[in-house]
């Protein structure tokens, strides 16, 4: 798989929602934070065309990114625009399709928003398609290249704050309206939880084993409300999920625990404390704050997930997030879906 080194590569972006684009404009969020603005940032690549089937949506794009070539179909961009790269950044029920057709249609690279698809037939086949035609892929978990993230998965490599033990993930949201599964795939835990399956992964590798309980108050067709879930990973660290609405807030966290030291991450939060001999009671080991792990080079996460395509586009290396990364999160959810339809029955990994 490569690709050319030398100029910049022209980007189509399908898709011109808040991910894609909109986002961008929200004063309080660091930039870039949007599959735009990371290619807009990227010395390496250019926006060409965008398209979106809202007109007042795709107006608005072009003139934010100052794009002329807008198009309602993205088949017929991509026959007379001919991108190196493609930007999917549409609703999940659409991912397979659109992949699929832009793996046909010469496309050398895909940026393909979480989650990667509906379902793991669908999945499979976006994987198979990019790999048939040589095209890369990676899938828009970005917090993987998150610098706290990166520095935190090296200290335990290196054996510097101990060995996993446990990890303890929460996301939480507001709640959910009926929706139906088959179409939309699921709810908090599928749409905005898969950043948190993906990470237990990031940090502990494949699973083997998952149990979970769920909320479903409109029937088992519809998307649940709540999961709860616990993740038995190969290397024997166990991970606890506890994802979904019923909250009047946002909050994501991740609470990794070692035999010698705790790392408590948020969006906004990095905290590390290790084993000291406590100051409160004699014989007793307790926890005390310490300086999180040094993150490396100060590389926004969005143009990370770019740099890392284009890395694949050109060398053919593995991305830090690719279609299989994708996949092993989606195959985690759809486990813990079918462990809590079955009454929280153990479900053994991979499906």
């Amino acid at each position: 798989m490569t690709a050319k080194k030398k100029g910049r590569y022209n980007v189509a972006i399908i898709g011109l929602g808040r991910i894609a684009s909109i986002l961008e404009d929200d004063p309080l969020r660091s930039k870039p934070c949007t599959h735009a603005g990371a290619f807009a940032t990227h010395p390496k690549t250019r926006i060409i065309a965008g398209c979106d089937v809202n007109p007042e949506r795709t107006t608005a794009f072009g003139k934010r990114w100052g794009v002329k070539k807008l198009y309602s179909d993205y088949r017929q961009m991509l026959a007379r625009e001919k991108p190196d790269i493609v930007s999917v950044a549409t609703w999940t029920e659409s991912h397979s399709k659109i992949v699929v057709d832009c793996a046909e249609a010469g496309v050398k690279g895909i940026y393909c928003e979480k989650p990667i698809a509906v379902n793991l037939k669908q999945a499979r086949e976006m994987i198979k398609a990019c790999e048939r035609n040589g095209v890369a892929m990676v899938v828009g978990h970005e917090r993987r290249w998150d610098r706290r993230h990166q520095a935190l998965k090296a200290a335990l490599a290196a054996g510097e704050i101990g060995e996993l033990r446990s990890m303890t993930g929460y996301m939480l949201t507001g709640t959910w309206p009926k929706l139906s599964r088959r179409i939309y795939g699921g709810g908090p835990v599928f749409h905005d939880g898969t950043h948190l399956v993906d990470l237990f992964r990031f940090f502990a590798g494949d699973a083997a084993f998952v149990t979970a309980v769920e909320d479903r108050p409109h029937g088992s067709a519809c998307v649940e409300n709540t999961v709860t879930g616990i993740i038995e990973f190969k290397n024997g660290a166990r991970g606890l999920l506890i994802a979904g609405g019923e909250r009047r807030y946002f909050h994501f966290e991740l609470d990794i625990q070692t035999d010698k030291a705790r790392a408590v991450m948020t969006n906004h939060i990095a905290e590390l404390y290790v084993a000291k001999t406590s100051k409160f009671y004699t014989g007793f080991t307790e926890l005390e704050r310490a300086e999180f792990p040094t993150p490396g080079n100060d590389v926004n996460a969005f143009v990370g997930g770019v740099s890392d395509l284009i890395s694949q586009m050109e060398t053919g290396a593995p991305p830090l997030s690719s279609g299989h990364d994708g996949y092993k999160a989606l195959e985690i959810i759809t486990a813990l879906y079918r462990s809590a339809g079955k009454g929280g029955a153990r479900v053994k990994l991979p499906l």
